[in-house]
C-alpha cells in the first residue's frame, strides 16, 4: 500500500548562460544550479515532496541565434560535477529530482542533445530521456536512429520508465506534448506519472484554452496518468523580457482535471498530492479503460506503412538549426500532398521533391 505523497513542480527564475552575442557565462550556470539546489531543499522542508520537477533550460536558460558549437561548449556530461551537485541535493532531501540539461555524448562527437534526467534519492542518474521532437540544431534520437538503437537498445531506450516506491515515472520534453504517441508509448511501457519538462513562451498556443494546455489534459486523461508540467519562471539578466515565459506550471490528475497551477509567470513552487493507489484502481477498472481497450494491431500497419519525417535524416552531418529542419519539413509536406495524404489549399504550388532523406 502506497500512501498518498507530494510532488512539487518548480517554476524557477533562470539566468541564461548566453546573452545576445556575448561569450558563455559559466557563472550563470553555477547560479542556476545553486538556485535549483535551494528549491529542492525548500520542497523537502515545506512539503516533504518525494518528486521534484524542474523545467527545460533550468540550468542553461535559452538564447536564440547561437551556433551548435556554442551549445556544445555549454553542454554537460551526465557524470559531470553539475549533476553530482544536483544529486547531492536530491540525496540530502531524500527525493527524486527531474529536469533537463544540454548534454554531450562522447560517442556522438560534434552534436548536443536535449536530455531529461531523473536523479534518485541516492543522488545517481536513474533515467535519461533524449527529446524526440524539436526543430533546432540539437540532435534527436530519430536523426541517428540506427546508431542510437545499436548503442542503447530499442523501445525502452527511446521511452524509458523509472520504477520507484512511489510509482512509475516517465519524461517528455516541451514540444513532445503535441505528439500523443510519446505519452502513449511511455504509458505502454508502464509510466504512471508523466513529467512534462517544458519551456513555453507567450503565444496563443499556450493560452488556457490553447492547444498545448488542452494537449496536457488530454494526455493525462487518455493514458490514465498523472501529468506534472514545469515551465520556466522569470528570465534574469537575459536579452528577452523578464516575463517571456507564460509560467502556469501545473499538476494534472489522471482524469484530466488540474490539481494545482502556478497562477503567474513568477518564480514559485506548486505542490499536489499523488494518490498512486487510486490511479492503479482506475487502470484496473473495466470501464473506459483506454489502455486495456487499445487494439494496437489495428493501428500498427498504418504506422508501419506511413512515410513522414525521415529516420536517420541527420546521421552523417548534424543539422544546424531551424532553417534546415524547415526545409526538410517543406519537402515532407510536398511529398504528402503528392501522395494524397494531405490536400493542398487552393492556388498553392507544390514544391519539387528536392533532397528528402530516405526513411528506413
Amino acid at each position: 500500500m502506497i500512501e498518498p505523497w507530494n510532488l512539487t513542480v518548480v517554476q524557477p527564475a533562470v539566468k541564461p548562460v548566453f546573452k545576445g552575442d556575448a561569450p558563455l557565462r559559466r557563472d550563470a550556470l553555477r547560479e542556476n544550479l545553486e538556485r535549483a539546489c535551494q528549491h529542492i531543499r525548500t520542497a523537502q522542508r515545506y512539503s516533504r515532496s518525494k518528486v521534484v520537477v524542474f523545467p527545460e533550460f533550468f540550468l542553461h536558460g535559452f538564447q536564440p541565434g547561437r551556433s551548435n558549437a556554442d551549445w556544445i561548449d555549454a553542454s554537460l556530461h551526465l557524470d559531470g560535477p553539475e549533476l553530482a551537485q544536483l544529486g547531492a541535493a536530491a540525496k540530502t532531501a531524500g527525493c527524486y529530482v527531474a529536469g533537463m540539461i544540454y548534454e554531450v555524448l562522447d560517442e556522438f562527437p560534434g552534436r548536443f542533445w536535449n536530455t531529461a534526467v531523473i536523479l534518485d534519492p541516492q543522488g545517481k542518474v536513474a533515467l535519461t530521456y533524449r527529446k524526440l521532437y524539436a526543430m533546432t540544431g540539437k540532435t534527436r534520437p530519430g536523426d541517428v536512429y540506427d546508431e542510437y538503437i545499436r548503442r542503447y537498445g530499442g523501445p525502452n531506450a527511446l521511452f524509458p520508465v523509472l520504477s520507484t516506491p512511489y510509482g512509475n515515472l516517465g519524461c517528455l520534453v516541451c514540444y513532445d506534448i503535441n505528439f500523443p504517441e510519446v505519452a502513449r508509448c511511455l504509458a505502454l511501457n508502464g509510466a504512471e506519472i508523466l513529467l512534462h519538462i517544458s519551456s513555453e513562451g507567450r503565444s496563443g498556443y499556450h493560452l488556457p484554452d490553447g492547444g498545448w494546455e488542452l494537449a496536457r489534459r488530454v494526455r493525462a486523461y487518455e493514458n490514465h496518468a498523472y501529468l506534472a508540467m514545469s515551465n520556466c519562471g522569470p528570465n534574469i539578466d537575459g536579452e528577452a523580457p523578464e516575463d517571456v515565459s507564460h509560467g502556469h506550471s501545473q499538476v494534472i490528475h489522471f482524469d484530466g482535471k488540474v490539481l494545482n497551477m502556478a497562477e503567474s509567470a513568477g518564480e514559485t513552487l506548486i505542490t499536489a498530492e499523488i494518490d498512486i493507489e487510486a490511479l492503479r484502481r482506475r487502470r484496473s477498472r473495466a470501464s473506459l479503460n483506454f489502455l486495456a481497450e487499445l487494439s494496437t494491431g489495428i493501428h500498427a500497419p498504418i504506422y508501419a506503412a506511413a512515410r513522414h519525417w525521415p529516420l536517420n535524416g541527420w546521421a552523417d552531418t548534424p543539422g544546424t538549426g531551424v532553417a534546415e529542419n524547415r526545409k526538410v519539413e517543406a519537402e515532407v509536406i510536398a511529398d504528402l500532398i503528392r501522395r494524397g495524404v494531405l490536400v493542398a489549399p487552393t492556388r498553392v504550388e507544390v514544391p519539387s521533391a528536392g533532397r528528402l532523406p530516405q526513411q528506413e
